[in-house]
């Protein structure tokens, strides 16, 4: 059975920050400051607090966590908004780079390249473990690159 989680005395100043978000703070923050509280000083467990503030148990544990080992400021910092970019500019300069060359060149039997043979040369060269097309699709685009003008300008295998 896995030990309980409480989250650590707070310090007098800190209980006065976390009472005060509990009055006046966002949303959020209101809630990581009562997950806090009701651990600390009510001894709550965690699927107590789950159902009281309305959040998964492997976020509750996050929060405390957090307060315990950083202290008040790891809790104060504001929501982080989407996903981390998976994909550095060196890949991109990659991805650019194949894409001016003919498909034939690197090995596939096209003329021409195409979001699917992209993502399907990407993904069997070890360049990246998994990508979309509309990746592929906004990585190209942000450079001002579309495959269908690269056709018209003759970027062609030659041998076709």
């Amino acid at each position: 059975m896995s030990k309980l989680l409480f989250a650590r005395e707070p310090s007098r100043e800190e209980k006065k920050v976390l009472k005060r978000i509990l009055k006046e703070g966002e949303n959020h923050l209101r809630k990581r400051a009562r997950i806090i509280l009701l651990s600390s000083e009510h001894k709550y467990k965690i699927p107590e607090i789950s159902r009281i503030v309305d959040l998964h148990p492997i976020n509750l544990r996050k929060w405390i966590h957090r307060f315990n080992r950083k202290g008040l400021g790891s809790i104060l910092e504001a929501p982080r908004v989407g996903l981390k970019k998976r994909f550095d500019e060196s890949f991109k300069i990659k991805l650019i780079g194949i894409v001016k060359q003919p498909p034939r060149k690197l090995g596939v039997f096209a003329t021409h390249w195409t979001l699917h043979s992209l993502k399907d040369y990407l993904e069997k060269k070890g360049i990246v473990l998994g990508i979309s097309h509309e990746t592929i699709r906004r990585i190209l685009k942000e450079a001002n690159l579309s495959l269908k003008d690269l056709r018209k300008k003759g970027n062609l295998d030659p041998e076709y």
